[in-house]
Order: C-alpha cells, then sequence, then structure tokens
C-alpha cells in the first residue's frame, strides 16, 4: 500500500501546486539589468537593457503587465506597438532617470551625461538606452548601478550585468545590492566565479517551468541511461544557446521564445503518455533545449565584447544551473525508480500508472496554461 499511497500524495500534490501556481509564477518580482560600457579617454557611452514592465510601473508607461492580483491572476501581454508608442512619448523620462541612475566616474570625479540619449524597446522586449558621458581623460573608470532599487517597491530583487571595454580592458561583472559598483580592470575573476554559480542556480531553482520540463523528461526515462542520454542532449544544446545568445550572436525575440518553452513542458509530458517508447525523444529534447538556453540567456544578457573574463562568467553561470539540474535528478529519479520496482502487485502496479499519468497531465497542464498566458497570438 506504500506505492499506493505516495503516488497518490505526489500525483495530488503536483496538479494543486502547479496548476493553480501557474499563473501566479509567470511574472516574479525580480529583474535583472544588462549595462555595455564602451569607450576611452573623456569619451564614454553605455547602453542599458531594462525590464519593461519594471521600468513603466516606476514611470507609469502605459502597456505594463500589472503584478498578479489577489486572486493570483496576472494580466494578459499586451501588443509591442502600445509599448513604443508609450516609450516614444516618455523618452526624455527614461533617458534622464537611467542617465541619474548609471553613475560613471574616474578617480572620483564624476562623468557628466550629455543631454537626451537614445531610447528604444528592443526586440527582446527590453528598454534599451543608450548614453554618452563627457569623463576626465585619465584615470580608472568606475561603473555603479543604482538603476532600479527595492525602495522603489516594483522588485525585491535586482542583478546587474556589467560589460565592459574601456580603455583597451575588456571584462564583465555582477552587480547586486551587496556590490553596487566596479571599477575597470579591478575586478577579480575568482572572486566572481561564485557569485555567477550561485545566479545560475537561482535561476533554475526558481524558474519553475524548466524545473517542471526535468520532471517532465525524468517521467519518461526507464532506465539511468535514458537519464543521462536526455540529461545530456537537454545540457548540451542550451549550453550552446546560453552562450551564443548572452554574448548577442543570437537573437530571438522572448514573445518566441517564452511561449516555446512553455509548449515543451505540456509536449514532453503528454508524449510521455502517448508514446512512452518513442525514438524521437532525444532529438525533441534536444531542440527544446536549444529553446531554453535561450530562456536562460534572458537572465545573463552580456551584448558586450567577449573576453576571458566574461567567458568564465557564462560557464560560471551554466555550472550553476548544471549543478541544481543534478541535484534535482539525483533526488527524483530515484525516487521515481523506487515507486515502479515497488509496485509488483496488480493494484500497486495499476497505482503508478494512474499516479503517472496524473503527474504527466498536471505537468502538461501547467505547460499549456503558461502557453496560452505567454503567446501574444492566443491574449
Amino acid at each position: 500500500m506504500l506505492p499506493l499511497r505516495c503516488l497518490a500524495a505526489v500525483s495530488a500534490a503536483l496538479a494543486v501546486t502547479f496548476l493553480a501556481a501557474a499563473p501566479a509564477l509567470a511574472h516574479v518580482r525580480t529583474t535583472s539589468v544588462a549595462v555595455d560600457v564602451r569607450g576611452e579617454a573623456g569619451g564614454v557611452a553605455a547602453v542599458v537593457d531594462v525590464e519593461y514592465d519594471v521600468l513603466g510601473r516606476l514611470l507609469g508607461l502605459d502597456g505594463v503587465v500589472a503584478s498578479p492580483d489577489g486572486n493570483g491572476a496576472a494580466v494578459d501581454e499586451v501588443p509591442a506597438e502600445v509599448r513604443r508608442v508609450s516609450l516614444d512619448a516618455h523618452a526624455a523620462d527614461v533617458a534622464a532617470y537611467v542617465g541619474r541612475a548609471l553613475r560613471l566616474s574616474r578617480s572620483s570625479i564624476a562623468c557628466t551625461a550629455r543631454d537626451g540619449g537614445r531610447v528604444e524597446l528592443a526586440d527582446s522586449g527590453a528598454v534599451r538606452v543608450g548614453l554618452a558621458y563627457e569623463c576626465p581623460a585619465s584615470g580608472a573608470l568606475a561603473v555603479r548601478s543604482d538603476v532600479f532599487q527595492a525602495s522603489d517597491g516594483v522588485v525585491d530583487d535586482i542583478r546587474t550585468m556589467v560589460a565592459y571595454d574601456v580603455d583597451g580592458v575588456r571584462g564583465s561583472t555582477l552587480l547586486d545590492a551587496a556590490k553596487t559598483s566596479v571599477t575597470v580592470g579591478e575586478s577579480d575573476l575568482f572572486a566572481e566565479i561564485p557569485r555567477f554559480v550561485l545566479l545560475g542556480a537561482e535561476h533554475l531553482i526558481f524558474g519553475l517551468d524548466h524545473v517542471l520540463f526535468l520532471l517532465a523528461l525524468l517521467l519518461g526515462a526507464r532506465r539511468l541511461r535514458d537519464v543521462v542520454q536526455v540529461a545530456t542532449a537537454f545540457t548540451v544544446a542550451h549550453s550552446v544557446t546560453l552562450v551564443l545568445a548572452a554574448i548577442g550572436w543570437v537573437g530571438v525575440p522572448g514573445w518566441i521564445v517564452e511561449p516555446l518553452i512553455a509548449l515543451s513542458i505540456a509536449f514532453v509530458a503528454l508524449d510521455n503518455l502517448l508514446s512512452p517508447r518513442s525514438s524521437h525523444r532525444l532529438p525533441v529534447v534536444f531542440a527544446f533545449g536549444l529553446m531554453h538556453g535561450l530562456g536562460f540567456a534572458g537572465a545573463l544578457r552580456v551584448d558586450g565584447p567577449l573576453s576571458l573574463p566574461t567567458l568564465a562568467d557564462l560557464v560560471s553561470f551554466n555550472v550553476g544551473i548544471e549543478l541544481v539540474q543534478l541535484a534535482l535528478i539525483a533526488l527524483a529519479f530515484p525516487a521515481l525508480l523506487f515507486l515502479r520496482r515497488a509496485a509488483t502487485g496488480p493494484l500497486a502496479a495499476r497505482a503508478l500508472m494512474l499516479g503517472t499519468v496524473g503527474a504527466a497531465v498536471a505537468v502538461a497542464g501547467a505547460g499549456l496554461v503558461w502557453f496560452v498566458e505567454r503567446s501574444p497570438l492566443l491574449t
């Protein structure tokens, strides 16, 4: 009776948790900012990418996706044209805010942001602000970002990725509440590695869609060999697109990537039911892994010069993702294997089948909810 009770509990928990929480977890109260700084001597330029919804709540822009309401329901996406028109109308306010929040200095002498700035809606859906600064001709350049603060009341956590190519020095670093500024050329590569490993781990842990995709893969795995094959295919695929997208060599709009990630969850879960021994599993996992890599890159937008420190940051971020992925597999697959081997009697075998079907349906349901919620063609 133990397998039956365990399967019933697991299935019920999956159904209630994932289907009820799916709309509320589609939008999280954390954001990332990407800063690309380039120049030499007295002329320095910066390109800043920020999330439209966060900036919109702060500055009162139109077309903002509201935070989940009291019932956990999120407002549907809005056409990009609505955001573009609002952004054009408030371009001066946006440039002024980012210009004040991104502070550059040389030898403790502040750089001056020139009036105006280029403000546009990027293909990724982010707001891209281009600024030019007049700086002292000599001295190490320091970059401090106060773009979005927890005290603003619109987000709880902010991560800022700074990539720079200044005075012939290239590199990148991660800013957060504990580290709000960087001096060009003084970032410690070995000190940055654990920060990016932690960032990658957090991204997978709190990315319920990626966790569900892994769970769907495990539900279809019968042997350790199956797990190794699908995990390898997924890892290779998302690692390739993560690096290519993060450094700007590949770009796919978020309104395409996010619905496909959601669809991948539903497809793999239902595929386990309709064709559990299908030979197309690995190619499908690899293809969807490419999409998930693009989603991972959204948390690590570099868009700057490729250098050894930047490459180390990307690898560290991916290592964090892989560590959590391995931990999830190490916890979930042995539990599933135990239940399958413990189901020796007819009643237990039937409970196993019903539990597997229930879990797959719950996962697929969450994926379909997200797909409808994220697709601009369906909202």
